[in-house]
């Protein structure tokens, strides 16, 4: 078959030649009968011209006939003149397949060749997911009052601020009563325990308020004593730090001025044994005057620091500051003792008024059981309150569950109904192992909704896979949507192309042009007439083509096959195809 193909050039040009050799064999036939037709306007004629004409065999036979031959007529022509083109058509389309044959063996094979191109290349991964809310909320009863109106039903699209539910306004008004009752007994309950014990906890409340007081002053002001005795020693430190460096630097000064002098006076020796002239003295008197002054500048240096060593001990001495300090130190010290004496007769009196006062364990058990009323009443007030205006949506979005029918009393805290987000939406998509490496946060996508295109972009990657209906292992993926509008509708089922990957400017050839064996990918080339086996290196692919990273530049000669018929160095006629 390969090879009838790869004839297909030579049997046309053989077909072309058959055609002109039929012409040739036809007309040469209708020359033949024209000839034979001789018109004549009598007998004689024609028999004269039969004379003249026959050749000198006929001669010969028609004197042994009697009778003269007749010309055809025209049917007898044209009957006769069909079998001799049919005949001759059979010879020259049996000579047209035998020279075929052997110009078919003789013959390199044809391939069909296409240049390897340099575009770009882009990497997409088309899949399926379903439509989800990022965001979702169930509300609950808060009281427990009949509900009279239900205003929305599963599936129903709301606005933030939308009323979903409203309660019974006389049963909420009935609560409301309810409540500020009992937290008014319970507070008179209160009060009268208290009263009745004001003679005996009179003392012991004074003597606790004086106490707190007292413990929060003497707290103070210890505090504020460790500050003050903390800028004393600082400033005691600064003081000593600053004397310390100024030792230093006198140190450091003495030994520059020692230094300038004994420099002074080796050069004045150096000087002094060789003979100098005019110029040279007067560059020498030049240079110790510039010394001495040098000298005589660091010395007053040296002398106003000596000052200020002096000012700065007496500083540590007799600061004004720090002595003022130590003054309020000590009568911050003086001020702590008179608390701490005020407490301990606080402590007294406490102690001796205790035994006329409930024990802490009934105290506690009053004031816990009428906090815990107050706690709970006041709940409900903020409930009934709440419950008012009905339950509103917080956010544009979905109702995707209703568990409350209208005239129904909810328990409290059950579950009325759920609201789904409408602005905050994705699609869940899972993927398989072969497709997770191609996969990247922040990849961008088109997702397909009911025949409606949204932009949106790879916003998560589970960091594990879980088994799905098949069976098989799966990693689910969340992509988000940019701008969503009226036409997402959560639950169905998307479309979704994520632009995973794109290769600019490089080299690519049609997928099925790669072949593949044990050491890799390789594709057939024509080199100069003769097949080619070219190792490739495969990089990303799109519908279309594959990109080439290694092995094939552009403008080279693909061959079209998949490589079974075809071997490396073997000739064959090579015809582009576009």
């Amino acid at each position: 078959m390969s090879q009838i193909t790869g004839n297909n050039e030579e049997n046309t040009e053989m077909t072309n030649i058959v055609d002109k050799e039929t012409k040739l064999a036809h007309n040469g036939t209708e020359t033949e009968f024209a000839d034979m037709k001789i018109e004549t306007s009598s007998t004689e004629k024609e028999n004269e011209s039969l004379e003249t004409q026959k050749p000198k065999k006929w001669k010969k036979r028609e004197k042994k006939e009697k009778k003269v031959k007749q010309p055809m007529d025209k049917a007898k022509k044209k009957k006769l003149r069909r079998r001799i083109l049919a005949g001759a058509a059979i010879v020259l389309i049996a000579v047209f397949l035998i020279r075929n044959s052997i110009v078919a063996k003789n013959t390199n094979p044809v391939v069909y060749t296409m240049e390897a191109a340099v575009e770009d290349v882009e990497q997409t991964l088309r899949t399926g997911g379903t439509v989800k809310s990022m965001e979702s909320k169930s509300y609950f009863a808060s009281v427990a009052v009949p509900v009279s109106e239900v205003m929305v039903s599963a599936g129903d699209k709301v606005k933030k601020g939308d009323v979903l539910l409203k309660y019974d306004e006389t049963a909420l008004t009935q609560t409301r009563q309810e409540a500020e009752l009992k937290l008014a007994s319970n507070e008179g309950n209160y009060d009268s325990s208290i009263y009745k014990n004001n003679q005996y906890i009179a003392d012991l409340s004074e003597a606790n308020t004086n106490l707190d007081v007292l413990d929060q002053q003497i707290a103070d002001n210890e505090n504020y004593l460790k500050e003050l005795q903390k800028k004393i020693e600082d400033k005691k430190a600064w003081y000593a730090n600053q004397g310390a460096l100024l030792q230093v630097s006198l140190l450091e000064w003495e030994k520059t001025i020692q230094d300038e002098k004994q420099a002074l006076d080796e050069r004045n020796a150096e000087d002094a044994q060789r003979d100098m002239n005019d110029k040279e003295k007067r560059e020498k008197e030049e240079k110790d005057d510039a010394a001495k002054a040098q000298i005589d500048s660091d010395e007053e240096t040296y002398l106003e620091l000596q000052q200020q060593v002096q000012y700065n001990a007496y500083e540590q001495q007799n600061n004004q500051e720090i002595r003022d300090l130590e003054r309020q130190a000590a009568d911050v010290e003086a001020l702590i003792a008179d608390y701490k004496e005020y407490r301990a007769e606080m402590v007294s009196q406490k102690t001796s008024s205790e035994n006329g006062v409930l024990d802490a364990g009934s105290k506690d058990k009053l004031e816990a059981d009428t906090a815990l009323q107050k706690l709970e009443n006041g709940e409900i007030l903020t409930a009934v309150d709440a419950a008012e205006d009905g339950v509103l949506a917080d956010f544009a979005g979905v109702v995707t569950e209703v568990e409350i029918v209208e005239g129904a009393t909810p328990a409290e805290n059950s579950k009325l109904l759920v609201l789904e987000s409408m602005e905050n939406v994705l699609v869940r998509v899972n993927v398989s192992k072969y497709d997770l490496e191609k996969l990247a946060v922040g990849q961008r996508t088109e997702v397909d909704i009911a025949g409606r295109t949204y932009e949106g972009e790879v916003a998560k990657i589970d960091g594990m896979a879980t088994v799905n209906s098949n069976g098989s292992a799966v990693v689910g993926v969340d992509i988000t949507i940019d701008n969503p509008d009226d036409g997402i509708f959560l639950g169905v089922e998307a479309k979704v192309t994520v632009h995973t990957a794109l290769a600019e400017g490089v080299v690519a050839i049609p997928m099925e042009l790669i072949n593949s064996d044990r050491e890799g990918d390789f594709v057939y080339v024509e080199e100069n007439g003769i097949v080619a086996k070219r190792r490739v290196t495969v990089g990303i692919s799109s519908e279309s083509v594959c990109e080439i990273r290694e092995g094939l530049a552009a403008g080279e000669k693909v061959i079209l096959s998949n490589g079974e018929e075809l071997e490396e160095g073997m000739p064959v006629t090579a015809v582009s195809q576009e």
